[in-house]
């Protein structure tokens, strides 16, 4: 009897033996960047106690595709009413609102009823797309690669009023860009390009883009804690839920509390999903799946489709862009989109290697230490290689996204554009003024690095004469090198105007008070011509700062307003030339002003100035109104 209970004992100790072998080695699971499993959440505790000063909330789940591996919840929601942010708090997408665009063209793809290689006018009205300047035509893939050569739209696609939310095909039509790249040489980050595809959506499936969402992709995957529409009247739960989340913007000591920041996106398809964390990561999940059993499609080989690319870095075989979902190059290769609203930051990542991925939330505008430091932390940084010949990546770089080059908005292309790229201490390593650091690691890429979380991977793009070209960022945009020595010369040119207005304001001043003195003399009617001349000058220069201004304080433009101030500009700038000509012309020279070295002085600087001016306003599309 003995023996036999000894044997029992003996075998169940070998199953006990068995199930903490087991329980082990699901354990010894680790991140790519080699944390363990079961250390991964008190590594997120760690690295939020660090910041904790800084931060306003943040959810954060790292998951496979069945279960959630680590999942932190920090912060509040509210600071303002004590609010702590928990599962229920709801976050705004931003851009990732998009992938829900891509999965409904995949699932219209994988039906046949959208052929990604077709000319997408064939899915639109007659006459829908206007804005096009080049014949090649435009496809979904274009859309999806961002390629399809949009500029990206001056007028303001949010509004402040719930009465002012209009169609998305009003929208569409309202704020519609010039076409300013050839379709398929230039990555241009474009809302209005991923809104035309949501769009086309509607066209095919006959419906409204938020309902096809809601039937296609929320249903299935049981998303019911997530809204699709502008101000989230699609779902009452997520609209009762939103206006208890805070904005803010709370960065190394400066902090503002933005409220409920409530702005409702016209473009909504691009950016409007607001949801819990929960919901979020149960799409992510989904790309996680085996191909035969993604509840997002029926077909086995739809999804792998999705998420193979669709557009490499030019010369290599790295992939850049998976049918509208960016590759990223980080310690293994990842997959995924980022997203930002006026305040609210959120990212999502997918490692299709490991069946894993991140989800990261926050309610702060801007916010990359956890967005994409936690990327870094888990999934490890792009590994350096040795044995390459370092490129001088010194000089003056424009961001395409930010070229306005068939507005009145071009000057912009030079200021909110800008990447300058100093040499830095070590022969691999250059400074971005107002970015961070660029660092060389391999003969082809570099990384750049803001010092606070965000470490983004660069390719380099070289001319036929291997010299440096561009640098190729993962989300989705060029930095195009540009020639220094002609950047100077624009920079002097618009400088010289900025002083010249100046210069003509105080003259005008001046002139105006003096004026009177002359009235009996020979040179009243030169003296007259110099003050009328300075009058529309300095009109003109009020209306041009204007226009170019309220952007650089925060502010937005509206049609009216833009076309007021443009014919404004054109009329003043019109009776300059007039004033010019009359003081060419219409205007003898006296005796006392050929005498008088000062008196000419002031007549030729009056006239340079005018002429300044001139230039500069259809230099810089000052006058052109009806081109954004």
């Amino acid at each position: 009897m003995r023996k036999m209970i000894a044997s029992v004992l003996a075998f169940l100790l070998f199953l006990l033996s068995g199930v903490t072998t087991a329980f082990a080695a699901e354990n010894t699971e680790e991140t790519p960047s080699g944390i363990a499993y079961t250390e991964l959440g008190k590594e997120i505790d760690g690295y939020i106690d660090v910041r904790k000063d800084t931060t306003s909330s943040v959810s954060i789940a790292y998951f496979n595709e069945t279960e959630n591996i680590a999942s932190v919840i920090y912060g509040k929601a509210n600071a303002a009413e004590n609010i702590k942010a928990n599962e229920e708090t709801v976050y705004e997408w931003g851009s990732i609102s998009k992938v829900l665009v891509w999965t409904s063209v995949m699932q219209l793809y994988e039906q046949g009823k959208i052929d990604l290689d077709e000319d997408v006018r064939s899915y639109l009205p007659d006459g829908f797309l206007s804005n096009l300047s080049y014949d090649e035509p435009v496809t979904m893939t274009h859309l999806m690669n961002h390629t399809a050569g949009f500029q990206e739209t001056t007028w303001d696609v949010e509004v402040l009023d719930k009465k002012d939310i209009i169609s998305l095909r009003d929208a569409l039509l309202a704020t519609a860009p010039p076409q300013i790249y050839k379709v398929g040489t230039t990555v241009s980050y474009s809302n209005w390009g991923a809104a035309l595809a949501a769009y086309i959506v509607e066209c095919v499936s006959g419906m409204d883009y938020a309902e096809y969402v809601q039937q296609n992709i929320f249903e299935p995957l049981g998303m019911n804690q997530t809204s699709i529409l502008p101000d989230c009247s699609d779902n009452e739960w997520v609209e009762s839920r939103r206006d208890l989340t805070n904005a803010y913007y709370n960065v190394q000591g400066e902090y503002e509390d933005y409220g409920a920041c409530r702005r409702y996106i016209l473009l909504y398809p691009a950016g409007a999903a607001t949801g819990t964390m929960s919901d979020l990561v149960r799409f992510a999940k989904a790309f996680l799946a085996d191909s035969r059993d993604c509840p997002l499609f029926t077909k086995a080989d739809t999804l792998d489709k999705m998420l193979s690319p669709t557009l490499y870095y030019d010369g290599t075989d790295t992939p850049r862009i998976c049918h509208g979902l960016f590759s990223q190059e980080y310690g293994v290769r990842l997959i995924g989109h980022a997203g930002n609203t006026t305040g609210f930051s959120a990212n999502l990542v997918l490692d299709r290697e490991n069946r894993t991925g991140l989800v990261v939330m926050t309610n702060e505008v801007g916010e990359t230490t956890y967005n994409y430091g936690l990327v870094s932390l888990i999934f490890g940084d792009c590994r350096a290689e040795t044995g390459f010949t370092n490129d001088d990546l010194s000089g003056i770089y424009c961001n395409s996204r930010a070229n306005y080059s068939k507005s009145f908005m071009k000057l912009y292309s030079m200021i909110s554009g800008l990447l300058p790229v100093t040499k830095g201490e070590t022969e691999e390593s250059y400074q971005a003024a107002m970015v961070g650091s660029i660092t060389q690691i391999s003969e082809n890429a570099c990384i750049m690095d803001d010092g606070n979380g965000l470490k983004t991977y660069l390719h380099i793009k070289r001319d036929s004469n291997g010299n440096v070209a561009a640098l190729q960022h993962m989300t989705g945009m060029d930095f195009q090198k540009e020639n220094t020595a002609v950047f100077v010369i624009k920079i002097i040119f618009f400088f010289l105007f900025v002083l010249s207005s100046f210069w003509t304001l105080l003259m005008f001043i001046v002139h105006g008070i003096t004026l009177h003195k002359h009235r009996r003399t020979e040179i009243w009617s030169k003296k007259l011509y110099q003050l009328l001349a300075e009058l529309f000058m300095v009109l003109a220069s009020i209306m041009i700062y204007w226009l170019i201004l309220p952007p650089l304080m925060g502010g937005s433009f509206t049609k009216i307003q833009v076309v007021i101030k443009c014919v404004l500009i054109i009329l003043c700038t019109l009776m300059e030339v007039v004033m010019l000509l009359i003081g060419w012309f219409g205007v003898k020279n006296t005796e006392n002003i050929k005498n008088n070295l000062r008196q000419k002085i002031g007549f030729t600087v009056t006239k340079a100035s005018g002429i300044i001016l001139i230039a500069n306003v259809l230099y810089w599309h000052f006058y052109q109104f009806w081109g954004c």
